[in-house]
C-alpha cells in the first residue's frame, strides 16, 4: 500500500507541535472521536506557490484563488487509499453546502510528476469535480519543492527506470489545509482524510471563513 499517511518528517519545522497532535489523534482507536480539524491560525505560513493549472496550461499563483477558501492537498494519482479518499469527501463536501460549496476552492497538488503529466492529473480531477471548484496542479521540482517546504509537507517521489514501483516507491503526508479567502492559513482538516471525515463540522467552520468570523 503506498505509504500515503503523515510521516514524521513532516511534522519539522514552525507547526511541529500542530501537527503532531494531529498525527497522535489519527493513531488513537477507531472508538474515539477523531476532531475534524485543527486551528492553524499564526501556525502555518499564508497560501503561497507558483505551479501549472492543468486546466488550462497557465501558470498561476496564490492570486488566483484569492477571495474563495482554499483546500489544499498534495497526492499523486496512482495513490490507491488516501488521495482519492480526500478528494471523494471534498466532492461530499461541495455537494453538501449547496450553492456556497461552488465557491469552494479544491487544490491538488502532485508530487509524481514522473507520472503525473497535466493530462493524468485533469482526468483524475475530472472524478471529483469541475473546474474551477476542483483544479489540479502541477509545478517544476523546485516550485513542488518550494510549496511543500513551505507548509511542512513531506512527499517523496523516486523516478527513474530502477525506481520502485509507485506502491511502495512514493510517499507523501496527507496534511490537508484551509486557508480563509484572505489567503491566510485556518485550519489542518484533520478528519477530511479519512473515512469518517466530520463534514458538517468542517462546513461550519467554511461558512464562518466565508463570512469573516473565523
Amino acid at each position: 500500500m503506498a505509504r500515503c499517511n503523515l510521516d514524521r518528517r513532516a511534522l519539522l519545522g514552525g507547526i511541529g507541535s500542530v501537527l503532531a497532535a494531529a498525527s497522535l489523534g489519527r493513531r488513537a482507536s477507531a472508538d474515539q472521536p477523531q476532531p475534524a480539524f485543527v486551528d492553524l491560525e499564526g501556525h502555518l505560513a499564508s497560501l503561497q506557490f507558483q505551479m501549472e493549472d492543468v486546466e488550462t496550461g497557465k501558470i498561476v499563483t496564490e492570486t488566483a484563488f484569492r477571495g474563495h477558501p482554499v483546500i489544499l492537498y498534495f497526492g499523486f494519482t496512482r495513490c490507491p487509499d488516501t488521495c482519492p479518499l480526500t478528494m471523494q469527501n471534498a466532492a461530499r463536501l461541495v455537494r453538501m453546502m449547496g450553492a456556497a460549496g461552488q465557491d469552494l476552492r479544491i487544490l491538488f497538488v502532485t508530487v509524481d510528476l514522473e507520472y503525473d503529466t497535466a493530462a493524468h492529473l485533469k482526468a483524475f480531477m475530472a472524478q471529483f469535480g469541475k473546474p474551477p471548484v476542483f483544479t489540479g496542479l502541477r509545478g517544476t521540482p523546485a516550485e513542488l519543492k518550494a510549496a511543500a517546504q513551505r507548509f511542512g509537507v513531506f512527499y517523496k517521489a523516486p523516478t527513474g527506470p530502477d525506481s520502485p514501483d509507485p506502491e511502495s516507491g512514493i510517499g507523501h503526508s496527507d496534511a490537508t489545509y484551509l486557508f480563509g479567502p484572505d489567503g491566510r492559513a485556518r485550519a489542518l482538516l484533520t478528519a477530511l482524510p479519512t473515512a469518517n471525515p466530520n463534514l458538517p463540522e468542517i462546513a461550519a467552520l467554511i461558512r464562518k471563513t466565508m463570512s469573516g468570523a473565523a
